[in-house]
């Protein structure tokens, strides 16, 4: 048996995980650790000392690697692992400074981010959470039925400032959890800019209106970083928001995400443990 203990922090979403070492954890604890996961939707794991390729293999435990098309800031060795360098000089920390969740744009869409703190600052540089279920659970009745049958259109609009760039997908406003089945929103600020079969000028009050409510403080949570620190977060049903008082001081970390279509059952789950234990290639 394992020694994990999993601490909530918030009653909406975020939890403290400990008795467990990420870089030799057994097949039991990556299925318990999955389920606090499924749970609470953020986990935050003090004190581990992961390298890049024991992150890329963490990671594939929860699907596919996601290797991103336009940032080339993965390690050659390991392409799938980025490694997020702010220096002291700089203004704006990698990810931007939005409400978001990572790789909706895609199919499959992201699913679970992995951010490793290597050198971190004693202060600065929290990152928060929002928790896309509890924001769908404070709605109307009438707003739930209403959202149920919309779908949005994400896009890296924000990058390439084209109207339909390549990297568009259309997806469901509202996912429920496979595994708890509670509904969640799954819109976001930095990526969706209309609703299907709408102009962007038409989608604009009722998107603002769910990206202002998920920002609400009751369905937030946030973690304060330290060395060895690994936050582990589900982007299908929470956003994040990277806090930029870090003004003239330097941070490295390492993050990597998996795809959405990895550990579906069982027999998903004991494939993704044998590939990340080293017993398959």
């Amino acid at each position: 048996m394992t020694n994990m203990t999993v601490m909530p922090v918030t009653g909406s979403l975020g939890a403290v995980v400990s008795g467990i070492d990420l870089a030799m954890a057994n097949c039991e604890a990556l299925m318990q650790l999955k389920s606090a996961l499924d749970s609470h939707l953020v986990l935050y794991v003090p004190d581990q000392q992961l390298d890049r390729f024991q992150l890329d293999r963490l990671g594939r435990f929860f699907g596919p690697p996601f290797l991103h098309p336009l940032v080339d800031n993965g390690y050659e060795d390991c392409p799938a692992v980025l490694e997020l360098l702010r220096k002291p000089q700089d203004t704006i920390s990698f990810g931007g400074e939005g409400w978001h969740a990572d790789v909706t744009w895609m199919n499959p869409a992201g699913y679970v981010s992995i951010l490793h703190g290597i050198d971190v600052p004693d202060v600065g540089g929290d990152t928060g959470f929002a928790s896309t279920q509890a924001a769908y659970d404070a709605l109307s009745p009438g707003m739930q039925q209403l959202l149920e049958g919309l779908r949005a259109v994400h896009a890296f609009h924000w990058y390439l400032r084209r109207e339909e760039p390549p990297w568009a997908m259309v997806q469901p406003v509202v996912r429920t959890h496979p595994v708890t089945g509670r509904k969640g929103l799954y819109v976001n600020s930095m990526f969706t800019n209309r609703f299907e079969h709408m102009s962007e000028e038409d989608s604009a009050p009722l998107l603002q209106y769910l990206f202002t409510h998920m920002q609400k403080h009751d369905f937030t949570c946030r973690f304060r970083w330290q060395v060895g620190g690994v936050l582990l977060w589900d982007n299908r049903f929470t956003l994040h928001y990277p806090m930029n008082d870090l003004r003239g001081k330097q941070r490295r970390m390492i993050r990597t995400t998996a795809l959405e279509g990895g550990i579906s059952g069982l027999g998903a789950a004991h494939t993704a443990i044998n590939r990340y234990t080293g017993r398959l290639e």
